[in-house]
């Protein structure tokens, strides 16, 4: 299931790479575009989650912004969770980013996948992931999340060590 998923995320980033194209752009802009890219997502984004800054959340995430997975929150509710929960994520948790892909000199999708230890629902530790898939547009100040798709989480189970 999982290499189904991964094939069908690749026909779609080849048919959008295919309609779509960064003519304005010079190389250079996007590497430094890229890394601030790969930045948000592995280091702002997470910090946000992690420090429970649900003021800076709002300010991060786009107005129309979407969170899919299972189900569809919006910016809203996902600020108004945040402010009503204490995200009790693992310290361990990294996301790291596989690709990031220009679909115009303000648009870009940002995939990778979050890799984290946790309790499993049983009580054993587990090594969780998932995959992730994020679409953020640039404004006049800054990046700014417009989507979030995450699929494909399991929790394998890891060996306790003596």
């Amino acid at each position: 299931m999982f290499e189904v998923s991964r094939l069908a995320l690749a026909g779609l980033l080849v048919a959008l790479g295919a309609c779509t194209s960064v003519p304005s752009a010079t190389q250079a802009d996007l590497e430094q575009e890229e890394a601030v890219l790969r930045a948000l997502k592995s280091d702002t984004w997470p910090g946000l989650y992690a420090a429970n800054d649900a003021d800076g959340l709002a300010a991060f995430l786009a107005d129309d912004f979407v969170l899919i997975g299972g189900g569809v929150r919006t910016r809203t509710e996902e600020v108004n969770w945040m402010r009503e929960n204490s995200w009790d994520g693992p310290a361990d948790f990294v996301f790291e980013v596989d690709d990031v892909i220009f679909l115009t000199p303000d648009s870009a999708l940002v995939y990778g996948r979050g890799l984290s230890t946790r309790m499993a629902e049983d009580g054993t530790p587990c090594r969780h992931s998932y995959m992730s898939s994020n679409t953020l547009r640039r404004t006049d100040d800054g990046w700014h999340p417009v989507s979030s798709h995450v699929s494909d989480a399991t929790c394998d189970p890891v060996a306790l060590e003596d």
